[in-house]
């Protein structure tokens, strides 16, 4: 996990899913391959160990990824995987026990019924679907910990959602009617299961990124700065010809009036872009046209939302410049 690898793009929501689901596949592999190995452990072992495998694996990944994107000391990192890692597996032992101890015994009524529940070697989603409810709390649970309760209703309920769905995947698979496949039942639901767990549950934040101004005219091409401040704290970069005290400066024959526009930041990082000159300033999005001129009527300048790859066009005809606003890296200020 690099966050220079990771560009502000909409396919960067996807990274923790696939990195998820990998952790996940590698845990039923890891399982399946001592089982090769001559590795033997009695058959009613054989659920709890690969649902541990799968939670915890899952879990550490999602936190083994933040600490990394974080840059944290290799130290904490490993203390805090293992932390994560420990309490996901504990948490997963205790409630699978319970699920298959104490709630038979209350929602089966029938002895035959019971006896079905409590048979290890039975393979159905019907008796296991508290199970995989079950590491799926655990597997929400035990990041939340070392992430100090943030996103706690995320974690709760993606981290049952995913185990769920890895369950259902694994009983589809399963499923006599259709393909009859316990080894790709077992790889379908460490890879459903860690896919949806990345989704649901932790993101890549937007702290990791910082907003930059970038002049793609002619004059001064390739010419950026930083809008945010090191601190987090609010910002606003002036941009214009005057020749001092401005944060950026562009060239008076390319249309750019001495204080044209500002861009700022607030400290729930939001971007925003304002008109400061009556001369023509238009910001440019997909489908979208935006007219930031000052208008001398009004008490305050126009504004609008940035986000990344919007364009504000300053000046017209064959006298304008024009910047990109982009989201990098917050590595990079």
């Amino acid at each position: 996990m690099n966050i220079y690898l990771l560009p502000y793009t909409w396919p960067r929501h996807l990274v923790m899913a696939l990195w998820c689901a990998a952790a996940g596949l590698f845990a039923w592999w890891t399982v399946l391959s001592l089982l090769v190995l001559g590795v033997d452990w009695p058959p009613g072992f054989d659920g709890p160990l690969l649902m541990c495998a799968i939670s915890g694996s899952v879990a550490a990944a999602s936190v083994w990824a933040e600490c990394n994107l974080r840059r944290l000391p290799l130290l904490q990192r490993f203390s805090r995987v293992g932390l994560c890692l420990g309490l996901t597996v504990l948490y997963t032992l205790l409630w699978y026990h319970i699920w298959h101890w104490v709630v038979p015994a209350l929602l089966f009524s029938s002895d035959i019924r019971q006896t079905d529940a409590d048979d290890a070697s039975l393979v159905s989603f019907t008796y296991r679907v508290g199970a995989f409810a079950m590491g799926g709390l655990a597997c929400g649970l035990g990041p939340l910990v070392p992430r100090k309760g943030v996103g706690f209703w995320s974690h709760i309920t993606g981290g049952i959602a995913a185990a769920l769905l890895g369950g259902l995947a694994w009983h589809i698979l399963n499923s006599k009617n259709l393909f009859s496949d316990l080894y790709a039942a077992g790889a379908a639901m460490g890879l459903v299961w860690g896919f949806c767990y990345g989704l649901f549950t932790w993101a890549i934040p937007d702290d990791l990124y910082a907003g930059w101004v970038r002049v793609t005219s002619a004059n001064r091409y390739a010419r950026r700065i930083p809008i945010d401040a090191l601190d987090g704290s609010a910002k606003e970069r002036f941009i214009g010809h005057f020749p001092r005290g401005l944060d950026l400066f562009l060239p008076a024959e390319d249309g750019v009036q001495e204080m044209h526009i500002s861009v700022a930041v607030t400290k729930g990082q939001i971007y925003k872009v304002r008109g400061l000159s009556l001369a023509p300033t238009i910001v440019q999005r997909f489908l979208e046209r935006i007219d930031l001129r000052y208008d001398p009527r009004r008490s305050a300048p126009l504004e609008t939302e940035l986000s990344s790859g919007d364009r504000v066009v300053i000046g017209d005809g064959k006298q304008k410049a024009e910047i990109e606003f982009l989201m990098l890296p917050r590595e990079e200020s």
